[in-house]
């Protein structure tokens, strides 16, 4: 059976030991943010970049007015600050302005829009042809206070809000419905500083027949309308409990004791958890324009949240247009440092770390190759004999999706 999974990889990090102390955040609606963007029109990159980090959403920002807001920045520093905004209320309501005042669908009419959306899952995978696309990652990260022992003795790390931590560009195939990343392709694709922390992948398909099965077996109920990019839009809620779940949160690696040999016994978090989310899709169509899984997890647990969101839209393959994965964001909280001389799974209980992924879908092109027969006769010995069939059967191994 297939399973969602978070998977965190952790390597080692090294921060500075100076940081400014933890500044007070003020949380804005969309509309104050954009009247203090366009107040702060003749500043530096770097005083909007300061004044973006000392924010917080109340409300969530939509892909398109995060496009329009991005334009006017006065450089990259303002727009990382302005993408962790963005990101970080992925999960939020939109404005109220963005919430039509139509009044809520019967019970047939609801019904009728459900059966719309399972028909749309149970025939995307079969839609999308064998694919190419890149994945382009910007990781985020935040450092908690702490004190660390070092060779000269117990430095304290002070807090750092999140920041850039790097970039990623690898190329994701999709074939006989099943996604891979493209090692030797992503190898000439990385550039800059490497992403070491959050990892995420399952965008193509199996997010979509994962959460909508489960969220069958749970509970799914009328949320509200919103107004997307492309006209109304329909959103569900939906609970999945424990043990409906497919869901399952992954953290690498922590240290469980040492062996004989004095080495560290690493090994993986994993937990089934509880999630909950939302759909939005076409009301009419069932097409699946964003959906959102969020892990039931406890506060103090060594992972205390896990959450994805998916973006969906139109793209263009082979001459022919298809609706795919634009955009993504993953967050996870843990729990990453042990209390001194501790090592067990249940000693990592010191501040809990960060990590945000922001993740974007481009460069979509028909997977397959061409191929020419040349015999004597030919009226036309270089006209190509057509592509090669780009869904044929592969032969892949069952791989469950990761995000």
């Amino acid at each position: 059976m297939r399973r969602l999974v978070f998977l965190l990889l952790l390597a080692g990090i090294a921060f500075p030991a100076i940081a400014e102390k933890k500044a007070a955040i003020e949380k804005v609606t969309v509309a104050q943010l954009e009247q203090a963007l366009a107040a702060a029109q003749s500043k530096t990159d770097a005083e909007v970049a300061q004044q973006l980090s000392g924010m917080e959403l109340a409300e969530r920002l939509s892909t398109a007015t995060l496009k329009r807001l991005d334009a006017a920045l006065p450089g990259e520093k303002a727009r990382q600050a302005l993408l962790i905004l963005a990101d970080s209320s992925a999960f939020l309501d939109p404005p109220a302005a963005e919430i039509p005042a139509d009044p809520m669908p019967d019970p047939a009419e609801t019904r009728k829009m459900l059966v719309a959306l399972v028909n749309y899952v149970n025939t995307t995978a079969r839609q999308l042809p064998n694919l190419l696309a890149e994945r382009d990652t910007t990781g985020f990260e935040d450092r908690p206070q702490e004190d660390v022992q070092g060779e000269t003795g117990l430095t304290t790390l002070i807090y750092l809000p999140l920041h850039f931590v790097g970039k990623s560009s690898v190329v994701v195939t999709y074939r006989d419905h099943r996604e891979v990343v493209d090692e030797k392709a992503a190898k000439a694709l990385k550039h800059g500083p490497q992403i070491s922390g959050l990892a995420t992948s399952g965008e193509f398909g199996p997010i979509l027949s994962r959460v909508l099965a489960d969220a069958i077996q749970g509970k799914i109920t009328w949320g509200r309308w919103e107004e997307g990019a492309e006209g109304k839009e329909a959103v569900f809620h939906y609970v999945v409990p424990r043990e409906k779940s497919h869901y399952e949160v992954q953290f690498c690696c922590v240290v469980n004791g040492f062996s004989s040999a004095g080495q560290p016994e690493m090994e993986v978090f994993k937990e089934n958890a509880a999630y909950h989310g939302e759909l939005a899709f076409d009301p009419a169509s069932g097409t699946i324009l964003r959906i959102t899984a969020e892990a039931d997890l406890l506060p103090n647990e060594l992972v205390s949240r896990a959450g994805m969101i998916v973006e969906y839209a139109p793209v263009e393959i082979g001459g022919k247009s298809f609706v795919g994965p634009a955009k993504s964001v993953s967050i996870l909280l843990a729990h990453t440092a042990t209390h001194e001389g501790a090592y067990s799974r249940s000693d990592y209980k010191g501040s809990a770390k960060t990590f945000l992924n922001d993740v974007v879908f481009g460069k979509y092109r028909r997977f397959g190759s061409e191929m020419r027969i040349l015999t004597g006769d030919s009226e036309a010995p270089n006209q190509s004999s057509g592509p090669a069939a780009a869904d044929a059967p592969y032969a892949a191994p069952p791989r469950a999706p990761t995000h």
